[in-house]
């Protein structure tokens, strides 16, 4: 079987961000081979190099990012160093974390036809394989919609379509199935499944869902530091389940338990902190005017809840999210947030009562040092210096960036990037903390420090809204949950499960 992918002794040193600064090494003296027409699964720990070898395998590195790179790459028959980014992606689609970085045109259907135009395909076969696409992944109905301007799992669809459309003889995603839901991965699996068989695709998979790897991968590689520490196959899911759990690597369970949820209308809940009173929301560029992002939304949020926001890609959940704190206003309705209407308050105002954390965490960063970042909001809102410090210090402990204290955040890798902007929105120290997808792209450790963190916050008094495409999540860690559909919220309580935690701890206490 022919390698497609050849890695010897790769090293890769990103130049310093500051003319004082540094080198900050990424990958050391990494080996590596992908057979033609195989499943090459990469795992490990966030910051361990994962999406760095990505961007090295498709020319990205050394090509686009400033450093230094060692040693051998071969993609396709191409030797990457001496080979241009766009001669690589004739043969090689890769899906990053952040497609929208990505995006060249303001249409789903001329996103997808993109890289068929560059490769000189004839009109009509163009117009064939984009209606395949879209039908493949279930964005028929996105088709005219700027790709911008749509939730985040439903841009991930229109990056894999624009990846996939032009049979590639070598995917690459990255994390791409933590901002799926569940119909979304499921029309993935099917799509790899055929163009492994049909075209003898060569895959390479990065994620921390091992779902489909643990089924499915020829080979796998287990990264840590920057370093490959295991060249292994499938078998090591089971084999070495110890080691991957010692790094941030779970086994990601293959049951989805619907969650229990206990009805609760808007009228029984007596101290509500957020409340949405008959909201509707039209997206000022949107072409059908009889279908709203949001649908007569009736919502009112108790005060000191922990409310996990779920519902399929496209529902409205980062719409409703984002008129928490004034980003968007209603087109109709009103929203009140602890007494204050939106519609008469900026951002700014808003944000001493809601700290808002966004989907995409580059779209946060105002700087260019991780400390100084995480300084940022506080500082802003007036918080004295000395308790700023304290602050800062206690958010780098808790996530443990001691070594990025001093980098460029937006350099990181996209989950240390993540736990930046989470540290940064724990920082104001609001009263209402809301979360969109907070915890995409970290490993099981730091998944669940931040995680815990958010409930002891929550304990102690903070109302937190999260929206999450996990159930499992939700379930662990919220007292309730609103799931959304089409715009419209069906149903909203509290969980069973937080019941029957609170049970629990009062039957302890009375032990």
């Amino acid at each position: 079987m022919t390698d497609v992918i050849t890695v010897m002794n790769l090293g890769w040193q990103y130049a310093p961000s500051s003319a004082h600064g540094t080198p900050r090494g990424a990958l050391h003296d990494v080996s590596c081979y992908v057979a033609e027409g195989t499943l090459a699964g990469i795992v490990g720990p966030t910051g361990s190099g994962k999406s760095t070898l990505a961007q090295a395998l498709t020319g990205i590195i050394p090509h686009i990012l400033d450093g230094t790179l060692t040693g051998f790459i071969r993609v396709a028959g191409m030797n990457v160093k001496s080979t241009s980014v766009s001669n690589i992606s004739a043969k090689v689609g890769y899906v990053p974390q952040n497609p929208v970085d990505l995006f060249v045109t303001n249409e789903v259907e001329n996103e997808i036809a993109f890289p068929l135009e560059n490769r000189g395909v004839a009109p009509d076969e163009i117009r064939s394989r984009v209606d395949e696409v879209l039908d493949r992944l279930h964005i028929e109905g996105l088709r005219h919609r700027d790709p911008r301007m749509l939730s985040e799992g439903e841009m991930m669809r229109v990056a894999i379509g624009s990846a996939i459309a032009a049979e590639p003889e070598v995917l690459i995603l990255d994390e791409v199935l933590a901002v799926l839901d569940e119909d979304g991965a499921q029309d993935l699996y099917a799509i790899l499944d055929d163009l492994m068989k049909r075209n003898h695709t060569s895959v390479v998979m990065i994620d921390l869902d091992t779902r489909w790897l643990r089924e499915h991968a020829d080979s796998v590689l287990v990264m840590v530091g920057g370093e490959v520490i295991r060249r292994t196959t499938r078998e090591v899911f089971l084999r070495e389940a110890s080691l991957l759990e010692s790094v941030g690597v779970s086994r990601s369970r293959d049951d989805h338990t619907p969650l229990t949820i206990a009805r609760l209308e808007p009228q029984d809940v007596t101290d509500p902190i957020i409340i949405f009173d008959h909201v509707y929301y039209l997206h000022p560029h949107s072409e059908n005017s009889d279908a709203p992002q949001l649908r007569d939304v009736n919502l009112r949020i108790p005060r000191g809840s922990f409310v996990g926001v779920v519902g399929p890609n496209g529902s409205g959940k980062t719409t409703l999210l984002s008129m928490m704190n004034s980003q968007i206003l209603p087109s109709r309705g009103h929203v009140i947030v602890d007494e204050n209407d939106t519609a008469e308050c900026r951002v700014r105002r808003m944000a001493r009562e809601v700290a808002y954390l966004d989907q995409d965490p580059l779209h946060m960063m105002l700087t260019r040092n991780v400390r100084k970042e995480i300084e940022f909001a506080p500082r802003a809102l007036g918080v004295p210096a000395q308790e700023v410090n304290k602050r800062v210090n206690a958010l780098i402990r808790a996530f443990d960036l001691f070594d990025i204290e001093d980098a460029d955040p937006i350099r990181l890798s996209t989950g240390q990037t993540r736990l930046v902007a989470l540290a940064s929105t724990l920082a104001t120290q609001a009263p209402i903390l809301v979360l969109d997808e907070p915890v995409s792209g970290l490993d099981y450790r730091l998944k669940t420090k931040f995680m815990t963190l958010v409930r002891d916050l929550n304990k102690q008094g903070i109302t937190v809204i999260m929206a999450s495409n996990d159930d499992d999540l939700v379930e662990r860690y919220c007292t309730h949950a609103l799931r959304m559909e089409e715009g419209r919220i069906v149903d909203f309580g509290p969980l069973h499960s937080a019941q029957l935690r609170s049970l629990d701890h009062d039957q302890e206490g009375r032990v």
